[in-house]
């Protein structure tokens, strides 16, 4: 029996167990005062793509490669989550997928962990989670990100982790410190080559302004770190929000305001069901020890822009859901993807080549609330 079958059957499993639990748990006196299964969705996004590469040499020719297009399955998630105790909370989420991954079946796990809230202001959480750095477009699920920013595809943010959180009295500040592996290590849930993360999380909402902050320390080899900085800020009205996310990451000091990564959404929302977007993001690594260190070794010292690119993005796009049917979503975009490698400053020589990849999608996405069902029965 293959992985997905397996998975499925699992899910059935699962929803037929939930039933009587869900039925159950919310009778107070002799029964639970908490539900053991909160949530059990299945979710799935499928796409039709179009890309056309375009490369702009040094002396502006251009030339267009081959394009491509087709059907594509991006994502297909199951969640699950619910109360162990009425201080004890669980989470998982898992990317079914056929094969397994590159370490083990753990690395399509995104999130699995236990959440103790033993304190009105305190809990404890420990397990396999994304790691607690700001801005928006890290906090959206990746269903959700429909275009991106070079470092959101290359960071490498669900692992094994232990965080402590105080929460304000009012619940609208949460500060997190959390130590768990290194996203240099990639996927896999073993503490290889023993690299770290240390990170420091600041959770604010304010009615119409929100913010995600950070503070992080990533161990690149050890005993070296990429410290990195992000600061995520939201505005968020009835028909229109923005968020802005400024980060920046350094080795040193004298990377400062050198590798740095801005981007921002925009969206008009038409009705509670349908919005229309606009979405931008530009990205640099301009340190030059760096490059001379990409260049001699072959090293990637950075998961996020790599040394010597410059990284813009731009596009438009749109979200629909049926007012009979809220739990599909009808998607689409334009995007304009530029990657410019400057190797002028390592190599002593005018070059510099600018790829382009123009990007047109639409798709569809959908969930099945499998717990939500049952509840209302």
């Amino acid at each position: 029996m293959t992985l997905l079958r397996r998975t499925i059957l699992c899910c059935a499993i699962v929803a037929a167990l939930a039933a009587p639990s869900l039925a159950q748990d919310t009778i107070h006196g002799n029964k639970r005062d908490f539900n053991l299964i909160d949530k059990l969705i299945l979710e799935a996004r499928a796409d039709l793509t179009f890309n056309q590469p375009i490369t702009v040499g040094d002396l502006g020719d251009i030339q267009y490669g081959e394009n491509s297009y087709g059907f594509v399955g991006r994502y297909f998630n199951l969640h699950l989550g619910g109360h162990l105790t009425k201080d004890l909370s669980y989470y998982f989420r898992q990317r079914i997928v056929a094969n397994p991954g590159s370490s083990s079946f753990f690395d399509n796990t995104d999130f699995l962990y236990l959440n103790y809230r033993f304190h009105k202001n305190w809990s404890l959480r420990v397990g396999k989670e994304a790691l607690a750095v700001g801005g928006f477009e890290y906090d959206a699920p990746p269903i959700d990100v429909l275009y991106w920013s070079y470092y959101w595809d290359n960071f490498y943010c669900f692992q094994l982790a232990a965080s402590v959180s105080f929460h304000s009295n009012d619940e609208r500040n949460t500060i997190t410190l959390q130590a768990g592996n290194s996203p240099y290590i990639h996927y896999g849930s073993a503490f290889k080559n023993s690299l770290f993360s240390y990170n420091l999380f600041w959770s604010g909402n304010f009615g119409h302004f929100k913010a995600l902050y950070s503070i992080n320390m990533f161990e690149r080899k050890k005993g070296t770190f990429m410290n990195y900085v992000a600061l995520g800020n939201k505005l968020d009205y009835e028909h229109f929000s923005i968020y802005l996310d400024l980060i920046h990451h350094a080795t040193s000091t004298r990377q400062l305001m050198r590798n740095f990564a801005i981007i921002s959404r925009a969206d008009v929302k038409f009705t509670p069901l349908a919005n229309l977007f606009i979405k931008a993001g530009y990205e640099q690594n301009l340190d030059q020890d760096e490059i001379a260190h990409f260049n001699a070794t072959g090293e990637t010292w950075d998961c996020l822009a790599l040394p010597g690119q410059q990284y813009t993005y731009y596009g438009i796009g749109f979200e629909w859901r049926p007012k009979k049917a809220p739990d599909v979503r009808l998607h689409g975009f334009v995007t304009d993807v530029a990657i410019i490698n400057d190797y002028a400053p390592a190599l002593q020589a005018p070059e510099v080549e600018s790829e382009h990849n123009i990007y047109a999608n639409i798709g569809l996405t959908w969930k099945i609330d499998i717990a939500n069902y049952f509840r209302n029965r």
